[in-house]
């Protein structure tokens, strides 16, 4: 270390310095000039930047402030500590750029702007979002003023940790198989049985040796236990058992998972609750103990899934209590009779704010809570309602429980009582302080974490039917690509008159433009011309919803709590009181009367109390779903629509599904007709692709997020049948939101989107493990305008917001 701050002190003060990058073994090394090593690269980026290391026509640079550096060796106790943050520029040709970005876009690794570079050669990027209509409308400065370079950084650090920490547990590699209850309906997959394995041992404490938090030390000449991470010494050996996280990507079958631990302990529930209601005390609160499982899903149309799940996979063998509703079930002795009683967050928060709260009065054999991390903020109702309740096991269900950042699991961790860290001060300043400080030890503190209380598999490790994806690559027609040419002239005009107007961005900008452009390759000569006057909210709140993705959030109104802002009916349509209330679905749900006809108008809850002709209106209101007979959307979509036009996208879209409706797969041994989901992010899109298909004759469904969630159910179960509709059209967000659409085979996605995330899911849904069929799945793209674009830069969910031209919301 002293030989290397020697070399190092050699250089200028305040300088630039600058290392050769080479590939030696299995390391990646920086060296000076002079040939001494500085040090080796991590693991990750070594593997993707050897086979780039071989190519001639490129070349590596390695920089950093040299006065940082030396500080940080300095600082450094052993060389081990020595961790730094070091800028590598590649250099190359340009028509290489692409397929280098593609290449480290597969190892999660993104390209950022450089500090410092040869500015003889020019900068590009292959990972920036641009906008070929609208080149050079703001600097570069301005388009990124939202996002510091550090917490750049540190967004990519968290999503490259998440990733290295998968890679390397290996708790899933060494279970066992462990076979279900004879009262299991549902044979279990091996990944089940080996789920069940991991749940048993978690509940037990039967842990190996390898996977436990506490090992055996001599200190002193006294055999003590050590905390692997703390270094907390305790003379007995305490207890590890009570729970952990199932972390299994979606669609792998988490639910059942749960259910066949559920049956296959369900005698064991029964002793532990006598024994502790023999107990001489009762702990704080508990007025009653049962073998019952508390199962806690984030809104009400899960709770009928977990239902259904029941059903299939439970038949009869257990008794089953959805506590929902305003008639739900209160009384102590009837919950502690029930198997499984089915909540929701909001329901289990609100009963925790009043007097009316039998839940926690109650002695659980098991919490269960899926989609966890809707409880990723410890300073939450939700959170603290959950971490109140009394159970013997505690279990978290999410495919996701790392979103934003490290404390995201600390709040599971919280909720689990993982001692110590159920205090998120312990787990900031074992875990998210060396992270932030670049320590790898923070890597392999995670690592053990997760090797103990995680469980987390991937569909890579399933036999799945897969899916086939296609994109069918259009033009527009000659009176469609006319207009789209005077839109972007007009829009790129207005761009050019702002640069440098400190309000540009609040009254239009640049995700403004590339929206309008976006439309138009949907709607084609339908879409009438653009005029300031007409600019609609609505399409720019639906279209900045589906960029958010699920990790944005708002507060409801009237339950408070921070929910996925894809989850509030009302994000893109506002009450009739023009007001600025938002409520969330379940909120929305709780106050139906709210509705003031047919379609999606509402009035405000919280502005106005509601008469009987109200309520009778919203009876009125309950029509059926099928082919929309009453012409719901006409009066609104004349307004919008021009009364004659052209779509080409449209036309390729009718046709595709016309030849879907005559196409077969095998299920069973059975022949069966083919069933298609059509995903837009814009309603109005919708509205048109509903059209072309009443002209052509094709019956469909519709689900948007205007639609209560009791009818989405109704109608849910409609186009899973086998004599209902074969076609859905659905908004994506509302697709891709906890429902489960395994009855389709074909799915269309009508617009490529900046952030794929939500498309994913929605795709994800139907490519479950009971899946039967390959799902083939369509996505449509308009050359010679922003949609080629888009192709090649849907990159990871944060790319909007650190473009710039979408504020960073609070959440993401």
């Amino acid at each position: 270390m002293a030989t290397l701050n020697a070399r190092l002190s050699a250089s200028p003060a305040g300088q630039i310095q600058r290392f050769q990058v080479k590939m030696e073994r299995d390391y990646v090394l920086l060296l000076l000039n002079d040939g001494t090593t500085l040090g080796c690269l991590r693991g990750n980026m070594t593997r993707a930047l050897e086979p780039l290391l071989k190519r001639e026509q490129l070349t590596f640079e390695a920089v950093a402030p040299l006065h940082a550096l030396r500080q940080k060796i300095l600082s450094a106790g052993r060389p081990s500590d020595a961790v730094a943050h070091i800028d590598i520029n590649i250099y190359g040709p340009l028509s290489s750029a692409r397929e280098l970005g593609d290449f480290l876009s597969s190892h999660k690794i993104w390209l950022q702007r450089p500090d410092y570079h040869d500015r003889s050669f020019a900068y590009e990027n292959p990972h920036a979002i641009r906008f070929p209509e609208i080149e050079d409308a703001l600097p570069l400065q301005e388009l990124r003023q939202e996002m510091s370079t550090e917490q750049r950084r540190l967004e990519n650090d968290v999503l490259q940790l998440v990733s290295e920490v998968q890679d390397s547990t290996h708790r899933a590699d060494c279970l066992e198989r462990l076979t279900g209850d004879r009262r299991l309906q549902t044979q279990l997959l091996e990944h089940q049985e080996r789920a069940l394995s991991f749940m048993a041992q978690r509940e037990s404490g039967d842990i190996p040796d390898e996977f436990r938090l506490w090992e055996p030390a001599a200190v002193d000449g006294r055999e003590m236990f050590v905390h692997r991470i703390t270094k907390t010494r305790c003379a007995i050996r305490p207890e590890e058992k009570g729970g952990g996280i199932l972390a299994d990507e979606m669609g792998m079958g988490k639910s059942l998972s749960v259910l066949a631990l559920i049956i296959k302990t369900i005698e064991e529930g029964h002793a532990w609750a006598q024994r502790s209601r023999d107990e001489e005390f009762l702990h704080d609160g508990v007025k009653e103990y049962t073998h019952s499982t508390l199962v806690i899903v984030p809104f009400a149309l899960l709770i009928n899934s977990w239902m259904a799940e029941i059903k299939t996979h439970l038949a009869d063998a257990v008794n089953v209590v959805k506590y929902h509703g305003q008639r739900r079930e209160r009384d102590l002795a009837a919950l502690a009779r029930s198997d499984i009683v089915l909540t929701t967050y909001k329901t289990l928060a609100t009963d925790a704010a009043s007097k009316k709260d039998p839940l926690h009065q109650i002695g659980w054999f098991r919490v269960v809570l899926d989609e966890a991390h809707s409880i990723r903020r410890p300073n939450t109702t939700f959170h603290r309602a959950c971490a109140n309740l009394s159970t013997r096991s505690r279990w978290c269900l999410t495919g996701t429980p790392i979103q934003n950042g490290l404390e995201d699991i600390g709040a599971l961790f919280m909720f689990l009582r993982a001692e110590p860290f159920h205090s998120m001060a312990q787990f900031r300043r074992f875990l998210v302080v060396p992270f932030e400080q670049r320590d790898p030890i923070a890597k392999t503190r995670l690592v053990i974490l997760y090797d103990s209380l995680v469980l987390r598999r991937t569909k890579d490790i399933l036999d799945l039917p897969g899916q086939h994806e296609r994109i069918r690559q259009l033009r527009l027609s000659p009176p469609e690509a006319k207009q789209y040419r005077h839109t972007s002239n007009i829009l790129n005009r207005y761009i050019r008159q702002q640069v440098g107007e400190r309000e540009m961005r609040r009254k239009f900008g640049l995700f403004q433009a590339h929206l309008q452009l976006r439309i138009l390759c949907n709607h084609g000569t339908h879409q009438k011309f653009f005029s300031w006057k007409r600019r609609r909210l609505q399409d720019e709140k639906e279209a900045f919803v589906a960029e958010l993705g699920f990790n944005a959030e708002r507060h409801c109104a009237v339950c408070r709590q921070p929910r996925p802002i894809i989850n509030f009916s009302n994000a893109h349509n506002d009450f009739v009181q023009n007001c600025a209330h938002v409520l969330c679905t379940e909120c929305l749900e709780d106050h139906d009367s709210s509705r003031v006809g047919p379609g999606p108008l509402r009035h405000c809850p919280l502005c106005q109390n509601f008469g009987n002709s109200l309520r009778d209106a919203a009876r009125d209101a309950d029509a059926d779903a099928t082919m929309h007979n009453d012409d719901e959307y006409d009066e609104t979509a004349d307004a919008y629509f021009q009364p004659v036009g052209h779509s080409t996208k449209m036309e390729a879209l009718t046709k595709d599904l016309q030849e879907a409706l005559g196409e077969t797969v095998r299920v069973d041994g059975r022949i069966k007709k083919t069933k298609s989901i059509v995903f837009s992010c814009w309603t109005r899109t919708l509205d048109l692709v509903g059209k072309y298909l009443k002209e052509a004759n094709i019956e469909f469904l519709r689900v948007d997020g205007d639609c209560l969630l009791s009818k989405r159910q109704r109608i849910l179960d409609q186009f899973s049948n086998d004599g209902g509709p074969r076609v859905m059209l659905m908004t994506t967000g509302t697709g891709a939101f906890g429902l489960n659409l395994t009855a389709a085979n074909r799915i269309f996605i009508v617009e490529l989107q900046w952030n794929p995330s939500v498309e994913r899911q929605a795709i994800a849904r139907a490519i479950r493990i009971r899946q039967k069929d390959k799902v083939v799945i369509t996505r449509y793209m308009v050359l010679d305008t922003v949609e080629q674009e888009m192709q090649s830069q849907q990159i990871n969910k944060r790319r909007a917001a650190q473009a710039g031209f979408v504020n960073h919301p609070e959440g993401t």
